[in-house]
Formats: C-alpha cells, sequence, structure tokens
C-alpha cells in the first residue's frame, strides 16, 4: 500500500478557510436580505395597493403612472423596512442599517431626478429602481465587507465566537 509523502499534500491554510467562510457569510447575507426585501415588496405592497384604491380609487398601475414618485417612494419603504428589520434581527448596528436604507432611498431619489428632468419616462422609473437596487445594496455590503461576514469592528465571527465559549450560533 502506497503512502502519500506530506510534502505533497496541502491542507487549506487558516487564510483561505477564513476566505471561503467570509465568502459564504457574505453570499448568504446578500440573499437574506434580498429575500427580505421581496416579501417586503410583495407583503407590504398589496397592503400599499389597498391603501392606494382607498385614497385615490384606482390600482397600483395608475399609481405608477400617476403618481410615479408616490409608486417610487412607496416601493423604496416596501423594500427597505424589512431588510433592515432583518438587518436589526442579525446583530447588525443602526449605522449599517441606515448606511443601507440611504443606499436605496438615494437611488429613489436620483432616479426621480431623472424622471423629473425628461431622461426616463414614469414607465421606466420603477423598473429600473427594482432593477437598481439589488446592486445598490451589493455597493454598500462590499464597502464594508467586514461587516457583512460577521468581523464587527475588527471583532470574530459570532458564530466562532459563540462556539468558542459554548453558546449556539446566530452567524
Amino acid at each position: 500500500m502506497r503512502t502519500l509523502d506530506p510534502r505533497l499534500v496541502h491542507a487549506p491554510t487558516g487564510s483561505a478557510i477564513d476566505h471561503r467562510t467570509d465568502t459564504k457569510h457574505f453570499a448568504r447575507h446578500v440573499f437574506e436580505m434580498t429575500a427580505a426585501m421581496l416579501l417586503g415588496m410583495a407583503v407590504l405592497g398589496a397592503l400599499f395597493r389597498e391603501v392606494h384604491v382607498i385614497a385615490f380609487g384606482t390600482g397600483f398601475d395608475d399609481l405608477w403612472h400617476r403618481h410615479t414618485e408616490l409608486a417610487v417612494f412607496g416601493m423604496t419603504f416596501n423594500m427597505t423596512i424589512p431588510m433592515v428589520a432583518w438587518m436589526r434581527h442579525r446583530g447588525h448596528s443602526w449605522r449599517p442599517c441606515a448606511e443601507m436604507a440611504a443606499a436605496m432611498f438615494v437611488l429613489a431619489l436620483a432616479l426621480l431626478v431623472l424622471f423629473w428632468v425628461g431622461a426616463i419616462s414614469a414607465h421606466g422609473v420603477l423598473p429600473l429602481e427594482m432593477a437598481l437596487m439589488l446592486p445598490a445594496m451589493l455597493l454598500v455590503m462590499l464597502h464594508r465587507f467586514h461587516e457583512y461576514t460577521g468581523h464587527r469592528n475588527g471583532g470574530a465571527h459570532p458564530s466562532r465566537t459563540a462556539r468558542h465559549r459554548g453558546e449556539p450560533s446566530r452567524g
């Protein structure tokens, strides 16, 4: 039977394992925040449509074309609130939550400015917003990569710290 030469066996280094773990945590966080945004769009969006019917007597299609600003800010609100709520649930402080919310509302405002100056139509504002919200979220997350991998303030990942102390992992 042959034995492997130990010099030929390459075990992953600690930094390689940390990088894979960080990437996995980052990707999971992207997925969770995207799911929260979609849930908000569906649940709060349905509520928002009903409020619009009560207030204006028309559905979302009319809102989108006649009250573009209301539709854009409504969509932004509906997607941002559950995302921030999920971030708080995951233990993020208010600062990264505010940064993420600001990214969503700055995007909405930028698109509305383009709409107001005639660069895009009412038909294009909302689809463009929905298409750009995920990249806006990713930019904020990449800017503070360690925040979204669990290394808040340079500390150890919560799951590693919890395991070390014998506590269940939240991470």
